[in-house]
């Protein structure tokens, strides 16, 4: 059985998360405990909220030397919402923060020229998910492009790297990056234990994909 850990940092929506695990086959442990999280197999780092107070909320618990250990050893990590954009290098919320810089990449507002309109954010929604490669390398999708998945998000990830790329929803007339790859590491904009059957789906095909 693999050991599962969530970040336990006081900004996540973590029981849901865990009861979603438990769902589909695995039991996970909520820790912020160096030992704990590098003897792990598969780490989750979820999220609410704004980027610079994950970012102190990790500070606060010596997180961040912690899950850069952990990635040096080529284990995977997931994102998740705010789990996901605190994985690139700078987010602009509230002024300029350094993020985890997992990813190369800033997190920003959904579209500034949009934002400027009377369009609603934050983005709110049911999205279908497009994958950029229908044969990528990393296997999530299994037929799931064209789905619809949960979202809710003021801010959005632009990637440096089109490669780190790997599915995106639309907004308006926008594209919003869903998921995005750098190595083992993995981030998602929408919260997949929100998203039903969908959800459960892509989830267990992370895991399982993790490791095939």
């Amino acid at each position: 059985m693999k050991k599962i850990i969530i970040i336990n940092y006081g900004c996540g929506n973590i029981l849901s998360l865990k009861r979603a695990l438990k769902e589909i086959g695995y039991e996970s442990t909520l820790s912020n405990s160096k030992d704990e999280i590098m003897n792990a197999d598969f780490v989750i780092l979820p999220g609410v909220g704004a980027f610079q107070n994950a970012i102190k909320l990790l500070n606060k618990y010596s997180l961040i030397e912690t899950l850069r250990d952990y990635v040096a050893l080529k284990k995977p990590l997931l994102g998740i919402c705010l789990g996901m954009q605190i994985l690139f290098s700078k987010g602009y919320e509230m002024g300029s923060h350094t993020g985890l810089n997992f990813i190369e990449g800033k997190v920003d507002k959904i579209n500034k020229e949009l934002s400027s309109k009377k369009i609603k954010i934050p983005h709110i929604n049911w999205s279908n998910l497009f994958f950029i490669d229908e044969k990528s390398k990393f296997n999530f999708n299994k037929n799931l492009s064209g789905r619809s998945f949960y979202f809710v998000h003021s801010y959005m990830a632009y990637p440096k790297n089109k490669f780190d790329l790997i599915a995106y929803c639309r907004y308006y007339n926008i594209s919003v990056p869903a998921i995005v790859k750098s190595d083992n590491v993995i981030g998602f904009q929408f919260h997949p234990e929100k998203s039903g059957k969908n959800g459960l789906e892509i989830l267990k095909n992370t895991i399982e994909e993790a490791y095939a």
